[in-house]
């Protein structure tokens, strides 16, 4: 009879052992113990050393402004401009950033004479407002600014010399750099704590 108890809390035993507990709550997994269920996710995330600049999401009491992204592509001055108008991937787009270059806008030419870049394209502003206008303009000049050896751009419509919108909504026919457009690029500073004044 003892053996016969002992034999059946043994077997008890064994079978209490080799049930899977289940637990009451969530609890992280570790790395090493993680199962591979196919490939992981890559993300569509922008890389690469030249950068073009996409419009940031702005709350409504806020001025847009400009953001640089990276971009993978070869650092001549047409390839960087392409990539610019193909506007933002799906990740910057969740990210809400967006482009005001207009939709069927094409390149036609990019040459750069001294520091000048002159850029050609199709005529597909006339559907823009003026603040977008200046916008788009502006992301086309912040871009050329990134260009090795660009200090300012000429912005042509089918190799005619055009006027364009600065800043202050004024217009010009000259060669546009970023000075012409101060405050619409965001700014890559951290942002500094107040200076302490005599009665803090």
């Amino acid at each position: 009879m003892h053996r016969t108890r002992t034999s059946i809390i043994c077997v008890v035993l064994s079978l209490t052992g080799c049930t899977i507990q289940i637990d009451e709550t969530t609890r992280p997994v570790p790395d090493n113990e993680r199962g591979q269920l196919g490939e992981q996710s890559t993300g569509d995330e922008a890389t690469g050393s030249n950068r073009v600049f996409l419009l940031a999401p702005a709350a409504v009491d806020q001025e847009a402004r400009l953001r640089s992204v990276r971009r993978d592509v070869p650092s001549d001055a047409e390839s960087i401009l392409n990539s610019l108008i193909d506007g933002p991937n799906s990740a910057e787009r969740e990210a809400g950033l967006s482009s005001n270059l207009p939709d069927g806008l094409e390149l036609d030419s990019a040459r750069l004479r001294g520091r000048i870049l002159t850029v050609s394209v199709n005529d597909v502003f006339g559907e823009l407002t003026s603040d977008a206008l200046r916008i788009a303009v502006a992301q086309l000049v912040a871009t050329s600014s990134e260009i090795d050896g660009v200090n300012s751009l000429r912005l042509q419509i089918s190799d005619e010399n055009q006027s364009w919108p600065i800043g202050n909504g004024q217009n010009t026919d000259r060669p546009l750099t970023v000075y012409d457009y101060p405050g619409f690029v965001e700014s890559s500073q951290p942002a500094y704590p107040a200076i302490p004044t005599a009665n803090s």
